[in-house]
């Protein structure tokens, strides 16, 4: 029974996950038509957030790699 759930919410997720992406692509479809954003600035963004985005998850893999290895050379007191 709990395998059903789980598949029932996999499928809820992938339906919004499609829904989001038709909203997504028709707003820039009427921000490119009204002129009021391009392709190439809209690549451009994605590049950038996603280079933010990337740095950020690497940062926060090597804090927890370095907390990880430090609690092991940790000995405990007692």
């Amino acid at each position: 029974m709990k395998e059903v759930q789980i598949i029932a919410k996999l499928a809820d997720l992938q339906e919004t996950d499609y829904y989001n992406t038709l909203v997504l692509h028709a707003l820039v479809d009427i921000l490119v038509a009204k002129g009021l954003l391009t392709h190439d600035e809209l690549t451009e963004k994605v590049n950038e957030l996603d280079s933010q985005l990337s740095f950020q998850l690497d940062t926060i893999a090597q804090l927890s790699d370095a907390i990880s290895r430090r609690q092991t050379q940790t000995k405990p007191l007692l």
